[in-house]
């Protein structure tokens, strides 16, 4: 039997933190062009959490999240995902302001250093956007993150934002670069391992890849309740790829399919090596995993594969 790695035992607390997903047309774009759209992405510096790997911008939550969620009667963790996104990025995703250039919207952050304060002094408040997914991070880390990720897709009429897109500037003590990336290129870069990603990451641009038009976002689904949290079951498999496991899938406890497997212990999870295969016959039913190669010398994973082949409850987690 092998031992996943999540440890029931004196896991740390995940830190409440909330991501952006952002998207925006690529201009000239025609109806050959095989993705209309971009997300932005941004590159962890090494020695962080995400160290190396692409990722949407995003962070913890502070104490100014929930006061100004208060004011602008909006979700705390939506305001933490934009306010994150403004301060690694130089991204403004805010109500239309009289700042009308990248180069005065950096001004006035390097002056007030706060974007509670910058959107109280030009009346401007964040944009809303919808809830995506929650991801936890597996127990066996020690860094681990709640995080809620949202989506907010700028369209071909944003002339404010769309103004912002090509003058950004990035956060240099936590990101190394930021850019506009297709889904497929970001898929595609990793199956060659030339980009990380993380499984919350890989997982919800292999979801938008399914839609090759800005104008048809707007029905993206991420298939379970977005309130729902994800918390995967990293299994190292017999042939050094490292499998994911999802709630639903059969071998993720809690599953209806899982119930008879050997019981947690404090020391992991025991799961079978035959559990973690099979993702590559099509009789297979019952799958909700991400099979990967970890990276070497950097964070995250390479050669990602998403299996779903499962049913699951709306809003039922599962316990472990």
């Amino acid at each position: 039997m092998l031992k996943a790695s999540a440890r029931l035992a004196a896991a740390v607390v995940p830190r409440v933190s909330a991501s952006m997903v952002v998207t925006a047309p690529i201009a000239g774009a025609t109806e050959a062009t095989a993705y209309n759209y971009r997300v932005l992405m941004v590159r962890r510096a090494e020695g962080g959490s995400f160290e190396s790997a692409l990722v949407f911008p995003g962070g913890v939550e502070e104490a100014d999240d929930y006061r100004d969620a208060a004011r602008w009667q909006m979700d705390a963790h939506k305001v933490c995902a934009i306010r994150e996104t403004f301060e690694e990025t130089g991204l403004l995703l805010t109500s239309p302001s009289a700042l009308s250039t990248q180069r005065e919207i950096q001004s006035q952050a390097e002056i007030l250093l706060s974007f509670s304060a910058l959107c109280t002094q030009h009346d401007i408040r964040p944009l809303d956007s919808r809830p995506i997914g929650r991801w936890i991070t597996p127990r066996a880390k020690q860094s681990r993150f709640d995080t809620r990720f949202f989506m907010l897709n700028i369209d071909d009429t944003d002339k404010f934002l769309l103004d912002q897109l090509e003058s950004g500037r990035i956060q240099l003590t936590e990101l190394v670069a930021m850019d506009w990336l297709r889904p497929d290129e970001v898929l595609q870069a990793n199956a060659q391992s030339q980009t990380a990603l993380f499984p919350p990451q890989f997982y919800i641009l292999t979801q938008l890849a399914r839609f090759k038009r800005w104008q048809d976002l707007a029905r993206y689904s991420p298939g379970m309740s977005p309130l729902s949290p994800i918390e995967p079951l990293l299994c190292p498999r017999s042939d050094g790829k490292v499998v994911a496991l999802l709630p639903g899938d059969r071998a993720y406890p809690g599953t209806a399919m899982a119930v008879d497997r050997e019981q947690p212990t404090s020391s992991g999870l025991a799961i079978s090596d035959a559990d973690l295969f099979g993702e590559d016959r099509v009789e297979e039913s019952g799958m909700h995993r991400i099979v990967m190669k970890p990276a070497k010398k950097a964070g995250g994973f390479y050669a990602a594969s998403l299996h779903q082949s499962y049913l699951i409850a709306a809003g039922r987690t599962a316990k472990f």
